[in-house]
């Protein structure tokens, strides 16, 4: 019993540790990252929201990676700042705030060389050690607003 529990904590633990590891795949990119931590059926529910972009619609790693850059060509000095990480069974939720420099395009805004934070909550779900699927909840209006959007 022991034994059990010490490898389910040890599973929560690694789980905890690879959905850190998966900001850090969004900030630099890293394919060798991506194919280690992201299963190869991996689905990125947050692309679904965006049914144009067939790079993102992607499945497994390169799904991902097309995520990672569409977000780092939009903002340079892209950073993740978790604050808050549970993790049960074979899913994670992470509260974090990404923050960076607007210097490209982002949902048609073009860019406007300001400072942002946007505060986020992730759920990923495992499965043999890989992310095999991600969503999040995001504030988008007041990310939009914070580069200097507004409604027409």
């Amino acid at each position: 019993m022991t034994r059990n529990r010490n490898s389910a904590a040890h599973r929560l633990l690694l789980n905890k540790q690879i959905a850190a590891q998966s900001f850090r795949l969004i900030e630099t990119g890293d394919p060798v990252l991506a194919a280690r931590i992201v299963a190869p059926a991996f689905v990125n529910r947050e692309a679904e929201d965006d049914p144009g972009d067939a790079a993102r619609q992607q499945r497994g790693p390169a799904g991902f990676l097309a995520t990672a850059t569409w977000l780092r060509n939009a903002f340079a000095g892209l950073r993740f700042e978790e604050q808050v990480v549970a993790a049960e069974g074979n899913v994670v939720v992470v509260a974090a705030t990404m923050c960076g420099l607007h210097a490209g395009t982002f949902q048609g805004v073009p860019a406007t060389g300001k400072d942002f934070s946007q505060k986020q909550l992730h759920v990923f779900w495992f499965a043999a050690g890989r992310i095999v699927e991600h969503r999040a909840l995001r504030d988008d209006l007041g990310l939009l607003l914070q580069l200097g959007w507004r409604p027409a």
